[in-house]
């Protein structure tokens, strides 16, 4: 059973390998056109610069906000509630 299980993967491999020979690219990759060639070129190229530019977006826009953050004015808190920590407190 086994060897019958090896032969069908073998013969499947083969014939996907030997009609890997007829399948052909997409029609712009291989075409003599000029119109079909620039286009394949324009699609690499904003396929490559769009998650470059939305990486770059994300990390302008979380730098904004951190250093809005900090800038951000501070809550002052009266003394009277920093010393009542009630029995949380350290001291006791």
């Amino acid at each position: 059973m086994r060897r019958l299980l090896g032969a069908w993967a073998a013969s499947a491999v083969v014939a996907l390998a030997w009609l890997a020979d007829t399948a052909s690219a997409c029609p712009s990759c291989a075409s003599p056109l000029e119109e079909n060639r620039q286009a394949f070129v324009d699609t690499t190229i904003f396929l490559t610069v769009v998650p470059l530019t939305l990486i770059g977006g994300m990390v302008w826009w979380i730098r904004r906000r951190l250093r809005a953050m900090e800038d951000a004015p501070q809550i002052s808190v009266p003394d009277s509630l920093l010393r009542d920590a009630g029995p949380f407190s350290k001291g006791r």
